[in-house]
This record gives structure tokens, C-alpha cells and sequence, in this order.
């Protein structure tokens, strides 16, 4: 006789799950100033403004990737800019809840779907250069900490830019500027420059505060912002002191499964 077997069924209390943070509003525009220069700030005081930016680079940001990172999608997501006004829900969030909630802005605003893969791939190794790095150490009145437990930013004038947050880059048409980096961090960063993943072997520990100035690839000699600075490359060695060794190793991508241009709204 088989023995019998009882299944007692619990009832628990259902507790709410807190809800993922997002924006509660957001503007998206294109922007057609003919300008390159790209501003990504971390928001400040909930609010995130993003100005002139690629997809493209908007959708690494928030996947946590690099640009050449991202497979598929159509030639309008590294062409066509925008700008992006948003407002959160809270002051205070963690990078990854901040990532999350771009996340959720490129899908719901440009309906945008995506998944992994790992491959090998081309990639340059941040090393020092002859003579050895020379590299400025961070100043810590030259950037603005950001973060749940951080003290609000200082108070400035209506015309007054913000300053840059810690740990962030702006890049002009023919420069970088970078506070507070890591040199994990400007690896990162000039991977956006020179298209390929960079990654630092420098064996230096601290942090930096970057400036190079350089013409980019591929312009040509005849165009208007075309300049006696240096490549990319021979600025890294030159102003940093640091060179980039080609290598190959393997790596995740992040492929767009589908992508569409955003209302203006």
C-alpha cells in the first residue's frame, strides 16, 4: 500500500516589488546644428539632459558598452542627433539604476530591442610609452562629484555651464577632456576615438585629469576644422605618454535586434 502524501499549500502575503527606476518625462529632439561636440552629463538634481548625441552612443552608454561594441541597426543611429530632456523620479540612484533607466527611455522612445554575443576581435592595449607616462593627477576642485550620499553641486550663475561631473569626458571636434579617470577609464574613452576596444595595461593605479588635442582619422586636409594637431595616436604618446599596441582578443557585442527613429516629442 503506498503511503499517502499530503500537500499542504501556504498562503503568504504578496508583497509589492519596488517598481524599476525611470523617468518620469522625457523630450526628444532631433538636432540639426551641423555641430559634433556631444554632451552626456550625469543628471544633476534628477535631471538629465543629453545634447547633440548619437543613438549610437546613447545605447552604449546605457548598455554599459562601447560604440564599436554595437552590431546591426540601421545608419542612422551613428548620423542623425539628438537632444533629450528628462526628468526622474528621484534624486538619488546608482549608475546602474541610471543605466536601467536609459534602458527603458530607448525602448519605450525608439522602440529598441537587443541581445548578446562574444567573438574575437581586433583590440589596442594601453601601455606606456618611451620616457614613461605623463599624466596630470585629478584635481579634485576640478569636477563635481555625483552620487546618492554626494553634497549638491555648488550654485552657479543662469549662463554659467555646469561643470563636469567626476569620472566623465567631454569631446570636442579636435579634443578630449577627461576628470578624474581611471586609467581603466580612459581606456574606455578613447576606445570611443579610435573605434576598438582599449584595454589599459598600464599598470598605473590613481586618478587623471586628461587633456589632448588631436585631429581625428580620416579628416582631410581641406576641411574646415582640419588642424596642425597630431593623430590621435601620436597625441596619446606625445601629451600622455602612454601608447596604443594592436592586439586581438575576444569580446561581447551587443547586436540590435530593432531600432526606430523617435517621435519628436
Amino acid at each position: 500500500m503506498r503511503p499517502a502524501i499530503l500537500f499542504v499549500l501556504i498562503s503568504l502575503p504578496l508583497v509589492a516589488q519596488p517598481a524599476a527606476p525611470h523617468f518620469e518625462v522625457a523630450s526628444v529632439r532631433p538636432n540639426d546644428s551641423g555641430s559634433t561636440s556631444m554632451k552626456l552629463p550625469l543628471p544633476v538634481g534628477g535631471r538629465f539632459t543629453a545634447t547633440n548625441i548619437l543613438p549610437r552612443v546613447l545605447i552604449a552608454f546605457a548598455y554599459n558598452v562601447q560604440g564599436f561594441e554595437i552590431s546591426g541597426g540601421p545608419g542612422w543611429i551613428s548620423s542623425d542627433r539628438f537632444d533629450i530632456s528628462a526628468k526622474a523620479e528621484s534624486t538619488s540612484f546608482t549608475l546602474d539604476q541610471y543605466r536601467q533607466m536609459l534602458q527603458l527611455l530607448l525602448a519605450e522612445r525608439f522602440q529598441l530591442t537587443v541581445h548578446r554575443e562574444t567573438k574575437e576581435m581586433p583590440v589596442y592595449a594601453l601601455v606606456p610609452a618611451k620616457g614613461g607616462p605623463k599624466l596630470s593627477p585629478a584635481d579634485p576642485k576640478a569636477c563635481v562629484v555625483m552620487g546618492p550620499n554626494a553634497p549638491p553641486p555648488p550654485a552657479r550663475a543662469p549662463n554659467e555651464p555646469a561643470p563636469m561631473a567626476c569620472g566623465t569626458f567631454f569631446t570636442g571636434p579636435n579634443s578630449l577632456d577627461g576628470r578624474t579617470l581611471s586609467p581603466a577609464g580612459l581606456a574606455n574613452t578613447l576606445s570611443i576615438i579610435v573605434g576598438r576596444p582599449v584595454i589599459d595595461k598600464t599598470g598605473l593605479a590613481g586618478t587623471f585629469d586628461i587633456h589632448l588635442e588631436f585631429t581625428p582619422e580620416g579628416t582631410s586636409l581641406t576641411a574646415q576644422n582640419a588642424t596642425d594637431d597630431p593623430s590621435i595616436f601620436t597625441a596619446i604618446q606625445q601629451q600622455l605618454g602612454l601608447r596604443l599596441e594592436s592586439q586581438k582578443a575576444p569580446g561581447e557585442v551587443l547586436v540590435i535586434d530593432h531600432v526606430e527613429k523617435p517621435d519628436a516629442n
